[in-house]
């Protein structure tokens, strides 16, 4: 009997450096978590919004499956347009999967 995985989490945040810029992030971010909601793989999502952060949280069913996802289109594009705001700070973070960290 094989032990079931662990999900993998992927954690990507976008930390705006004015407050004004939360609109258009708040609906770029939620177009983000509805699209990786149906997403092959994902097994769940969780957004996050303060006033100057966007905090997404997904959990994947395998690291093939969270890569996949990150290097889709759909989250290219839309990163993409959250770092083009200017002065953000964006980061994406893989935990889990074969090389788990501890």
């Amino acid at each position: 009997m094989t032990q079931p995985t662990a999900p993998v989490l992927l954690l990507t945040a976008w930390h705006l450096p004015r407050v004004r810029s939360m609109p258009r992030a708040f609906w770029l971010a939620r177009r983000l978590d509805r699209d990786g909601r149906a997403a092959p793989g994902c097994v769940r999502m969780h957004r996050w919004i303060s006033r100057r952060s966007v905090l997404l949280t997904s959990w994947w069913e395998s690291r093939d499956a969270a890569l996949a996802w990150r290097a889709s289109s759909t989250f290219r594009e839309l990163d993409e347009r959250l770092r083009a705001i200017d002065g953000v700070e964006a980061r994406v973070e893989l935990r889990g999967g074969e090389d788990a960290e501890s």
